[in-house]
């Protein structure tokens, strides 16, 4: 165990569900990725891009030599030749007038598809993640991936047309250059050379030591991100006003701050010393650079058109060079690390789905000698379970904190694949059935439910895509009465205040959630701790039109209220991870075990309250 930044962590892993891959991804893996991602959302775009930029490199490169040529021609004029000036000029003009044209649409074709494409990538980061076991989310170093995968995936749409860009436009002008450096002058050659290596050498250094920042600052951004949202969310604001605790987490924000400044000086000092030192290098080998044309022109070998088109172009490839390396390269080296976090993210194991039968939700679920144990943990959440539910059966599961009662719902439905046993729907394992078609036919509505800030009718019908709009039914058994006071729009009322809507209490929402959860269609449905801000007498009324709804249907409720479990058939007494007691209400208190323990101290609390 250690500390940092005043969290407490446990030990850190590299064992993901599946398996994980913590080398270094090539940079030739990071630009034929991003090239696919562009060639499947923008194909015609990224060729355009393509194409325009060859002949802009090119018309660059020719304005070079037609610079050559008004001079010489203007030198020339002295015997008489104006023709050959003014024809020079007309041929320069026309170069610098298409040459622009052709990088305006250049431009206007990289920024068109590099916008198109953001809206691409972040879609394929969506599907990664519903693809990826969820069980995996219960890992620190999962959420780390994430962070870092998002972050990452600008960098790589950078690094990728920054690739082409240099092979498409940098390289034609540089090989262009060179040939007419070298027709000038063959030692004119390593004006290229002096200018390119210095800046080069520069930027591959600092890819490593900005790799090295992100891998060690990304769980620290994690954290500060957190303590940000503790202080300017409004769903905090009740706790760290009234309880006194918002310096505590003002602390830990500027603790998270100070710790990702300094390691950012850190990696900035280190970048800025390495940069500098080649760049006395740099002006040095330019400065050589003019000493040598000057010296060939008082030598006699080159004309003074040369000389003029030469400096012009020797200036023109210092900004290139250090425009490509230093601003474009330099950029792409700094997001490399989070490049390699993104195609880190994207070749994360997903869960395996070998079996094609559709999973028969309808005939009920059995467990077989069922244990899981959750990730870094040293006791199992779930040990030696054998459990058959029946088709159309309710059942509860109650214990207490910690029994492992959630855990085990979400082993029954398929949410988490055990690590010993099977787990059958119908005679198909949920560990080899397709995440998409697993979940097809359940429905839940779970203690931690979301509050989308949508309209009421956005709320209960956004998961279902298999019953009609007809709401009303879902509304009344989840206690929603439609009262223009509470939402007066009706079902168009939009829910919380961000977007200018009704703000409710937190029963008021969790009556949404029900809704919601009642409102799919479903063969399994899940009730866990769903009407904990619901009080007791509410919950029994909620609980009995639920099972007027859910009649031939397969339902699990989860609750501390155990005066509610008098509804279902069975009731599954759960005590460290294991079953303790099996039956309905009055078998379990007839035997007088855990279950009458528990239920008589909650008769015996409410007739003190």
């Amino acid at each position: 165990m250690y500390r940092r930044s005043g969290m407490r962590r446990k030990h850190r892993t590299n064992n993901f569900p599946n398996g994980d891959t913590r080398e270094k991804i090539p940079m030739y893996r990071v630009f034929f990725y991003g090239t696919k991602v562009f060639i499947k959302y923008t194909p015609v775009l990224f060729l355009c891009s393509i194409f325009l930029a060859v002949p802009n490199a090119l018309l660059r490169g020719y304005a070079v030599l037609a610079t050559q040529r008004l001079f010489d021609s203007v030198e020339n004029a002295f015997s008489g030749e104006l023709y050959a000036v003014y024809k020079a000029l007309i041929i320069l003009g026309a170069v610098l007038v298409f040459t622009e044209i052709v990088a305006a649409f250049h431009v206007f074709t990289v920024r068109a598809f590099y916008d198109k494409n953001s809206g691409g990538i972040q879609r394929m980061i969506h599907k990664k993640m519903s693809r990826i076991d969820p069980i995996a989310f219960e890992n620190v170093e999962f959420h780390d991936d994430m962070e870092k995968a998002d972050r990452g995936k600008w960098n790589v749409m950078g690094l990728t047309e920054t690739i082409w860009d240099m092979l498409g436009f940098f390289i034609p002008y540089f090989i262009f250059m060179g040939f007419y450096l070298h027709h000038v002058n063959p030692r004119f050659v390593l004006a290229i050379a002096f200018v390119f290596l210095p800046i080069l050498i520069a930027q591959i250094l600092r890819t490593k030591i900005i790799s090295k920042f992100v891998d060690v600052t990304a769980p620290i951004r994690r954290e500060h991100d957190f303590y940000y949202n503790a202080i300017t969310n409004r769903y905090y604001y009740k706790e760290t006003r009234i309880l006194g605790i918002y310096n505590f987490f003002l602390g830990r924000y500027l603790k998270t701050l100070k710790s990702l400044s300094r390691a950012e000086l850190s990696a900035n000092r280190k970048v800025n010393f390495i940069e500098l030192a080649l760049s006395f290098l740099t002006i040095a080998g330019y400065v050589g650079i003019l000493f040598m044309i000057i010296s060939a022109l008082l030598g006699g070998e080159i004309s003074v058109g040369a000389f003029a088109a030469v400096y012009s172009s020797i200036a023109s490839l210092f900004y290139m060079m250090d425009g490509l390396i230093r601003r474009r390269i330099g950029q792409a080296a700094e997001g490399m690390g989070y490049a390699h976090n993104f195609m880190r993210f994207m070749n994360l194991p997903e869960r395996e789905s070998t079996d094609e039968i559709l999973p028969d939700t309808s005939k009920g679920i059995e467990m077989q000698n069922v244990s899981f144990t959750y990730p870094l943990a040293e006791k199992k959440s779930v040990d030696g379970i054998n459990l058959e539910i029946h088709a159309g059966e309710t059942v509860a599961i109650v214990g207490e904190n910690g029994a492992g009662k959630s855990t085990l719902v979400r082993l029954l439905i398929g949410l988490y694949k055990p690590d010993e046993g099977k787990i059958l729907f119908g005679g198909v394992e949920t560990s080899k059935a397709k995440l998409k078609t697993l979940f097809e036919n359940i429905s839940g509505v779970f203690q931690k439910f979301q509050m989308y800030q949508l309209t009421l009718r956005d709320n209960i019908r956004m998961g279902n895509r298999y019953v009609d709009d007809e709401i009303s039914e879902s509304l009344s058994a989840a206690g929603i009465e439609l009262s223009a006071a509470t939402y007066p729009e009706g079902e168009e009322t939009m829910l919380g205040r961000e977007f200018d809507g009704v703000d409710l209490s937190g029963g008021q929402w969790q009556r949404v959630a029900i809704a919601r959860g009642l409102y799919r269609a479903h063969n399994i449905v899940v009730l866990d701790e769903p009407t904990a801000a619901i009080d007791p007498i509410e919950e029994s009324r909620i609980y009995e039109k639920f099972i007027e709804i859910s009649k031939n249907k397969t339902a699990i409720i989860v609750t501390h209220r155990l005066g509610s479990t008098k509804i279902a058939d069975r009731v599954i007494v759960m005590q460290n991870g294991k079953i303790n007691d099996i039956g309905n209400h009055e078998e379990l208190i007839a035997r007088k075990g855990l279950y009458a323990e528990m239920f008589l101290a909650q008769a015996e609390w409410y007739e003190t309250g």
